[in-house]
């Protein structure tokens, strides 16, 4: 009887925290509301993206619009982020990673989402070591215009990218830096850290750019995707949308196979990009520390999509 009193309080305090959050994303932007409903499903979502407006500039590089990036191949990477839902391949230079180093150090951070919990970047290299504190992750604190993002924001290489996937022209919509530190962590914790298998509805179509700026191989807490998963769902996954996460990831690996898993391990500046509606997540590091960018761009914008 205690048990069933316990799961039922549990249920409704549950219940009650969605409705609550459904609320307040109706409320903050409508438009927000009626996509995170829509967009699940894949046969509306691709009927919105159909519906778009053809990019309405070209993002050729030039003398005069040169790229930080060599031999990229735009057709290849569209074809592989709709074929797989990511295509691996884009490498940062060594001066634009000294340039995030030198940005960066002179900047704060919090840790865990804690604006009460503020570091310097030499304290953080302190907080990396796994006996230290359970600091989880840590993001800037208030960094500021960063110049060597805006120059990856305005790439035509990854706006090429960007435009031909999405369809219409590129909005730049989030981007974020984050320390990811090698310490234990309940799946409550994984879950509100993106370190589960998940799936983001941001838009009805949106791509992430991601690069590494420390080295990362498979103890170092690497981006893993299910590889297809952004198309073709299970009926109840579509139903499901962001509430996916909780899933055991080894019941999404059983639905999706074994196969389709990438754990993506790479140098220092190694990048690629992802259809965010791919399975995906940042594993748990468990011995060295990870840092690393990501940049999103979709085809609309919307008020408190990190809040909703």
């Amino acid at each position: 009887m205690v048990a069933f009193i316990s799961k039922s309080q549990s249920f409704w305090r549950k219940l009650s925290e969605y409705s609550q959050k459904n609320f307040n994303c109706l409320k903050r932007d409508p438009r927000l509301f009626l996509m995170r409903k829509m967009a699940r499903i894949e046969v509306v979502r691709n009927l919105m993206v159909n519906l778009t407006k053809p990019p309405s500039q070209s993002y050729a590089v030039s003398l005069d619009n040169p790229s930080i990036f060599k031999d990229i191949n735009v057709d290849k990477a569209v074809s592989a982020l709709k074929n797989d839902g990511c295509y691996l391949g884009l490498n940062l230079p060594q001066d634009i990673i000294q340039e995030f180093r030198q940005f960066y150090q002179s900047r704060d951070w919090h840790v865990n989402q804690d604006k009460n919990l503020v570091f310097s970047y030499s304290d953080l290299e302190k907080i990396s070591d796994k006996n230290a504190k359970k600091f989880r992750f840590a993001n800037p604190y208030h960094p500021g215009i960063c110049p060597p993002l805006e120059k990856l924001k305005t790439d035509p290489v990854l706006l090429a990218i960007a435009a031909k996937y999405l369809g219409t022209t590129p909005k730049c919509v989030g981007s974020s830096l984050r320390w990811s530190f090698p310490v234990s962590a309940t799946l409550f914790e994984q879950l509100k850290s993106a370190q589960v298998f998940h799936c983001d509805l941001d838009d009805y179509r949106a791509i992430k750019f991601f690069f590494y700026l420390t080295d990362v191989d498979l103890s170092s807490g690497p981006h893993a995707c299910i590889r297809g998963t952004h198309k073709n769902k299970k009926l109840l996954h579509q139903f499901l949308g962001e509430r996916c996460a909780s899933i055991e990831d080894q019941k999404l690996i059983d639905d999706y196979g074994m196969h389709n898993v990438m754990s993506i391990c790479g140098a220092e500046g190694f990048g690629f990009v992802e259809d965010v509606l791919c399975f995906h997540k940042g594993t748990l590091p468990t011995a060295k520390e990870r840092w690393f960018l990501q940049i999103e761009f979709a085809i609309n914008e919307y008020r408190g999509l990190r809040n909703c």
